[in-house]
């Protein structure tokens, strides 16, 4: 959402919350408890800083409308009291916090995602040896795709990993040992 509209969303929220009071509400009633939830969009919208701001400007707005109404109920004390604002700025912290909590995981998603499609077009390159090959039984080369016959090294070097080193197993070893008569 653009930051243009929650600060729009944000400030009418606050308005409706304060029109609803002096023009909607019952004076007798509490509903200025109405305004711990708009300080809780403030915070969602906004960020918890503004909550608090929020919540710092509807006590004496609340206390204002209520003090227009020139009765005398325990209401408009608790409307004041430390208890009523400590609330709004608990949720206002808490909702601030929750709403940081959601930006980092969904950051956390994007990544997982981008680093997901570059894994995915990393794999896509990967050449994989399959089906069958021709192979001389007698000098062991093996014909490529194009029809070329090369070393199994060399084929099996280009189209994979894999790097060699010669040497000699131990049956061909006994095949190149030399009589035991010769010095």
């Amino acid at each position: 959402m653009n930051l243009y509209v929650r600060l729009a969303t944000a400030i009418g929220s606050m308005a409706a919350y304060l029109a609803a009071l002096r023009f909607v509400a019952p004076p007798d009633q509490p509903y200025f408890i109405m305004g711990i939830g708009v300080v809780g969009l403030v915070a969602w919208l906004l960020g918890s800083l503004q909550g608090l701001i929020a919540a710092l400007l509807l006590v004496p707005l609340t206390n204002l409308i209520y003090e227009q109404f020139s009765l005398a109920t325990s209401y408009d004390h608790f409307a004041s009291s430390p208890a009523y604002v400590g609330m709004q700025i608990i949720i206002a912290l808490a909702i601030g916090h929750l709403r940081r909590e959601k930006k980092a995981i969904r950051q956390k998603e994007l990544e997982m995602e981008e680093t997901n499609h570059q894994l995915q077009a990393v794999l896509s390159q990967v050449k994989e040896l399959g089906g069958i090959h021709n192979l001389c039984s007698s000098c062991k080369m093996i014909q490529d795709d194009q029809g070329s016959w090369q070393s199994i090294d060399r084929f099996l070097k280009q189209h994979t990993k894999m790097e060699f080193s010669h040497c000699i197993c131990p049956d061909c070893a006994e095949t190149f040992k030399p009589p035991p008569d010769m010095p």
